[in-house]
């Protein structure tokens, strides 16, 4: 796979990380907890090589064994190192910017920084729990997000953590569908909230005939000041598909337009 078609995979990963009002009850029991910032009960699953961590060893991939801790202290380092790397900017407004990072193995990391003005919610300002529900919550996802037809929970680990199954639309006239067989975890920090996800082991859920994305890894960071909420994010996925950088540049700025006006809908209707 080329250089250009990996950037294309990150930008299409980007779209996945965001979700009525229905909820059944595992769904219900993930929105009650990211009300719960300071619940850390049943927080960790095992401990690996000394550590405990949200997710089993089962659930980590080979190329993660070694480099990766599934810790809260550990995710929030790790965005940190990631935000202060030399990302080369490939598109900047007032509202959203769009960079890119090459990788040893060829697989970019592309970060967004996104602004949402506060004024443009005409009914109630979301709070940051509210806006993790839309990324955490199938329904929600489902309702503001038009890019995927399907978010499954397949099985809740603990209170910071799901593996779920996620079926994206065509994102382009040229591209097909995909699936996302994902472990995820989400916690707050000081007010923060933090998300992580990346693929598990394809041998847990077989595959099926729909193309499975490799996703290394996705962050999110959900920051808010008095006029702004400040969404940042970073991903690495492979989808196997080659697409030209500057497409990536010239569609980015009208998906992430169609998504917010999903958000804006959710929550001003």
């Amino acid at each position: 796979m080329t250089k250009k078609g990996k950037l294309y995979s990150l930008f299409h990963r980007f779209l996945c990380c965001f979700p009525n009002k229905e909820k059944d009850n595992e769904e219900l029991d993930l929105e009650l907890h990211i009300n719960s910032e300071n619940d850390n009960t049943n927080k960790y699953s095992d401990i690996i090589n000394g550590i405990q961590s949200f997710f089993p060893i089962m659930y980590l991939r080979e190329d993660e064994k070694n480099y990766f801790q599934f810790t809260q202290d550990f995710i929030i380092n790790f965005i940190s190192e990631l935000s202060q790397k030399n990302f080369i900017n490939k598109y900047d407004d007032s509202s959203l910017k769009l960079s890119i990072l090459s990788s040893e193995d060829n697989v970019p990391i592309i970060r967004s920084e996104i602004i949402f003005k506060k004024i443009l919610f005409k009914k109630e300002v979301p709070t940051i729990e509210s806006l993790a529900s839309c990324i955490l919550i199938p329904e929600k996802r489902l309702k503001v997000d038009k890019n995927f037809k399907k978010f499954k929970i397949l099985k809740k680990i603990n209170n910071n953590a799901v593996i779920t199954d996620m079926i994206s639309t065509s994102q382009l006239t040229m591209i097909s569908e995909l699936e996302f067989i994902e472990k995820r975890t989400y916690f707050f920090d000081n007010g923060v909230f933090y998300y992580f996800c990346s693929s598990i082991p394809d041998e847990i859920y077989p595959k099926k005939e729909i193309e499975r994305a490799l996703n290394y890894f996705g962050v999110m960071v959900i920051k808010e000041d008095i006029e702004n909420f400040y969404i940042d994010t970073f991903n690495k996925v492979d989808i196997k598909m080659d697409i030209p950088e500057v497409l990536i540049v010239m569609s980015f700025p009208m998906k992430m337009k169609e998504f917010f006006d999903g958000l804006l809908n959710y929550f001003n209707n």
